[in-house]
């Protein structure tokens, strides 16, 4: 907002809370109050009513989008004040006139105001009828006091008016009649369309105007009671009291109304967070229809297949435009990648435009979000196939090479013995001491070698899990381990083949990290499966205080198991061991597997 408009608003206001002090000030000094109550109650009352417009006119330009709503009300408090003027002008022949004239203006004003309730214009025919009709009313009356008002000085203590063209000692009297009548007229059509709203009205439209018709009702009352008092010089005693509450009583139901609708704002932003996970159609629609307060509310979404709106059910839209059915309308949402739903609501909810902001705001940031999560999902299950698929074609890899090795280098490698053996066993019959010794020596270094291919083989696959089961390869690395090893497997079935031979390097791992690094005395292995998992468990009673770290052994460990689609927990204790805890997937394979 910028610094002009908001000196202009401020001096607007300074002003008007000016005005009304200095007329109730110079009243009681001069004791000049003409018709009006006296009494420093009823000063406070008037200046009481002032300064209630002035605060919701403040509040009016915070939270109203238009500006003319605060505008309406600081008018009407200015010339609130114009009653209280008039009998201090009245020795001001050209003053006067003008005063007396606007002192019903603040009620057009008033008017004008609880009609735009709650955007702040005009909205319908009926409003703008009514506000037309009232202005004209007021125009006549003003035109009226100033062409044809000229009481006498005995009766009103005033100077002859001026501009009076036709006088009339009784234009006054009549033209009041004439303007309370019109008022009167007026206000119970208004009370009367807005109390036929509220009977056959949804809940949304009630608790959108709640204050609103009590404030309309006493005020009606009171044109009544003035126009009775004015009238006949009715005395109405402690009941004079009901036309200043009644009419200090709109702006705070303008307020209070638009500021319920505001809340409804902030509520809705909660359906973001009911919806975080998933836009589950039929709780967003129920979410959406409570915190609106509106349970006829139906949320029909697009089908992009079939090109056509569905119910949360997913059952077609109900013939007939919603749009045309009695006292609702529809919410369409759109983005950039075409239609998302259609949202039919109570017509009473349409009259805030930011809060249907809102509600399309939360909604698509609910599809936005699960468009994200879907694609972020979409892509981690494609990674993980493709990470999966990775482990497969090097596990067949390695198993081809492993084979290649057995019966290619290896074999070629024990026929080599085997004639170095014969060879030997020729020349220690022919006496050939020396010639014996040299062929020991290359067998020697020929185990050794076939030795060696053999563990590269293992590092490469584990035979054992090709001629037996991960029991058996589990048994198998307790027997080579250097601590004593306890082996538990709960089950019979296969497991895939990357399954096994990820516990497989797991296990080893784990076993010569607690006898090299631990200390361990004992160790066990625990391995039992559900239905969807397999969980392997590795125990030592080494130094403990082990931990996952970047680059160390564990972290290699839980990479391979994740690969698989696994997880890794680690819980070590300095002093009391160390438990690794691996939980992999587990599917049901046939007893017969392919070789690769």
């Amino acid at each position: 907002m910028g610094a002009g408009r908001l000196w202009l608003r401020a001096a607007a206001i300074t002003v008007t809370i000016a005005v009304n002090v200095l007329a109730q000030v110079l009243s009681a000094i001069t004791g000049n109050y003409g018709p009006r109550p006296q009494g420093i109650g009823w000063a406070i009352v008037f200046v009481g009513v002032a300064v209630d417009y002035v605060v919701c006119a403040v509040i009016a330009w915070r939270a109203v989008r238009s500006s003319a709503p605060g505008w309406l009300m600081v008018g009407a408090a200015f010339f609130w004040a114009a009653g209280a003027w008039y009998p201090l002008t009245r020795d001001i022949g050209w003053l006067w006139p003008l005063v007396e004239g606007v002192t019903d203006l603040w009620a057009v004003l008033v008017g004008i105001l609880v009609l735009s309730y709650p955007t702040g214009h005009l909205a319908s025919r009926f409003d703008r009828v009514v506000a037309y009709t009232l202005s004209g009313a007021f125009l006549v009356r003003f035109l009226g006091i100033l062409l044809f008002s000229s009481p006498s000085a005995a009766d009103c203590g005033c100077v002859a008016n001026p501009y009076a063209i036709l006088p009339s000692p009784d234009a006054d009297f009549w033209l009041g009649i004439a303007w309370r009548v019109v008022g009167v007229v007026l206000l119970l059509a208004v009370v009367g369309r807005l109390a036929a709203r509220w009977v056959t009205s949804t809940l949304p439209a009630r608790r959108v105007s709640f204050v609103m018709p009590l404030a309309l009702l006493l005020w009606c009352y009171g044109t009544f009671q003035d126009s009775i008092s004015f009238a006949l010089g009715w005395d109405s005693g402690w009941l004079q009291f009901v036309p200043p509450v009644a009419i200090a009583l709109i702006p705070p139901a303008f307020v209070g109304g638009v500021y319920y609708a505001r809340g409804l704002r902030s509520r809705v932003a909660d359906l973001v967070i009911v919806a975080r996970d998933k836009v589950d159609r039929a709780l967003w629609e129920s979410s959406l229809a409570r915190t609106l307060h509106d349970s006829s509310l139906r949320v029909f979404w697009w089908d992009e297949h079939r090109r056509v709106y569905q119910t949360s059910d997913g059952e077609p839209v109900p013939d007939g435009d919603p749009a045309g059915r009695p006292g609702r309308s529809t919410l369409t949402i759109d983005s950039d990648q075409g239609p998302i739903a259609l949202i039919e609501h109570d017509v009473a909810l349409g009259q805030d435009d930011r809060l249907l902001d809102a509600v399309s705001s939360a909604l698509l940031l609910s599809v936005d979000n699960d468009r994200l999560r879907g694609r972020l999902e979409q892509t981690i299950q494609e990674l993980r196939e493709s990470r999966l698929r990775i482990v497969e074609e090097g596990y067949l890899a390695r198993r081809r090479l492993e084979r290649d090795l057995h019966d290619g280098s290896q074999q070629q490698l024990v026929s080599l013995a085997i004639g170095l053996r014969i060879a030997t066993t020729k020349a220690a019959s022919a006496g050939e001491t020396e010639l014996v010794g040299d062929l020991e020596k290359a067998s020697a270094q020929l185990a050794d070698a076939l030795r060696e291919l053999r563990e590269l083989a293992r590092g490469i696959h584990p035979t054992v899990l090709t001629d037996g089961d991960l029991r058996s390869a589990l048994e198998e690395l307790a027997q080579r381990s250097a601590t004593p090893v306890e082996v538990q497997v709960g089950f019979q079935e296969r497991l895939p083949n990357v399954v096994e031979e990820t516990i497989y390097y797991c296990v080893s791992e784990c076993l010569a990290n607690a006898a090299k690094h631990a200390g361990a005395r004992n160790c066990a292995v625990l391995v039992t499966r559900t239905d969807a998992d397999v969980t392997v468990v590795v125990k030592d009673d080494g130094r403990g205080g082990a931990r996952i770290e970047p680059g160390g052994g564990l972290e290699g460990l839980r990479d391979r198991v994740e690969t698989v689609g696994g997880h890794v927990e680690v819980r070590s204790v300095a002093g009391l061991g160390t438990i690794v805890e691996l939980v992999l997937p587990a599917q049901t394979v046939e007893a017969a597997r392919p070789e690769a």
